[in-house]
């Protein structure tokens, strides 16, 4: 009897440590699952709020697909001063992050001064030419959905006049301003094109004080490029359009048509590929010792894996005649194809300066 409960004792303690083993290799298995995962940090610093419903929000939205397709920490912060900007770079460079974007043509200064600290991260900066043994620029080339947008403006506006709102005057909103012009130019001539810039990036009453002044001259489409300012665009088309005025609006950076929906009639858009494709390579670059990442500049527009595109708000769709819609598809056909080439300022060279 002694000797089958032994054998049952026996038999229990071999279960009891099978199980146990397996619970720790599971565990074990969890926490390299969890490490690798960790291995790769991924950083943003950006110039205002991510709920400014354009080119901060965009980036955030960039990073989270970062963490899901790629398994990356990811850390972000507001950076809008430049002394700020330098303190972050450091802070998240220092904590071992691989890849830190700084969302904005003001954060090449400051990569500059902290890139040569740390030689194992890669440092990218969006709207710039800046390019060093770490540091990489990524431009986001708007100016063929800008363009495709000016053709609309320019095929319907009643009054022959419209309007661009801008945050800061640099090389890279003027770019897509020229680009919108073109567009409106090809099918009008004539047309009337009043540009302003409210001088920051945040002042959204400015932004709409400005929009309100050219709608007093007659202007009846908004192009707004100013981040969390271009807001007071959309306001003032809203307030116009319950005045009984017809203004009408775009979203750009990011589809913005829940932002005005009675007012955007299309976006341009960057998608979160462009993030999410500039991570991978730098991820792949860190995984494979025969492979370095290219800090050379890195283009982004419609034609490049979709990761720029151009979108009607389907809300108001209805409100864009047929001869306008089928004049934006021959367009749009020839950008893809190649025939079509959108003006735009080369601003890689100028970039740190501004």
């Amino acid at each position: 009897m002694n000797k089958v409960r032994n054998s049952l004792c026996i038999q229990k303690t071999s279960i009891f440590l099978l199980i146990l083993s397996f619970c720790i290799g599971s565990f074990l298995l969890g926490c390299s699952d969890t490490k690798e995962k960790a291995n790769f940090k991924v950083a943003m610093l950006l110039p205002s709020s991510i709920s400014d419903g354009g080119w901060n929000q965009l980036a955030y939205e960039g990073l989270k697909a970062v963490e899901t397709e790629l398994g990356a920490k990811i850390g972000y912060v507001e950076s809008p001063t430049p002394s700020e900007q330098e303190e972050h770079f450091r802070h998240y460079a220092a904590d071992g992050y691989d890849l830190i974007f700084g969302h904005g043509y003001e954060y090449q200064a400051p990569a500059l001064r902290v890139a040569p600290d740390f030689p194992n991260t890669i440092f990218v900066t969006s709207s710039g030419g800046t390019s060093t043994e770490n540091i990489a620029p990524v431009n986001f080339r708007i100016e063929q959905p800008a363009y495709l947008m000016g053709i609309i403006a320019g095929m319907m506006s009643k009054e022959g006049k419209i309007g661009t709102i801008g945050g800061d005057n640099i090389n890279s909103i003027k770019s897509t301003f020229e680009a919108f012009e073109a567009g409106a130019r090809k099918v009008n001539p004539n047309i009337d094109v009043r540009n302003v810039y409210v001088g920051n990036w945040h002042d959204a009453n400015k932004g709409k004080e400005l929009s309100v002044q050219l709608i007093n001259e007659g202007v009846d489409f908004l192009f707004p490029n100013a981040d969390a300012a271009g807001l007071g665009a959309y306001f003032a088309a809203e307030d116009a359009m319950k005045e009984g005025k017809k203004v009408y609006t775009f979203g750009v950076n990011r589809d913005k048509s829940q932002v005005s929906p009675t007012t955007i009639l299309a976006n341009g858009v960057i998608t979160p590929k462009a993030f999410v494709k500039v991570a991978k390579m730098v991820k792949e670059a860190k995984e494979n010792p025969n492979k370095k990442f290219s800090t050379k500049l890195i283009t982004f527009n419609m034609i490049t894996d979709q990761a720029i595109s151009f979108n009607y708000n389907p809300d108001m769709k209805d409100q864009i005649p047929e001869d306008v819609i089928k004049a934006v598809a021959k367009a749009k056909s020839e950008i893809l194809s190649g025939k079509l080439e959108v003006p735009q300022i080369d601003f890689t060279n100028k970039a740190a300066e501004e």
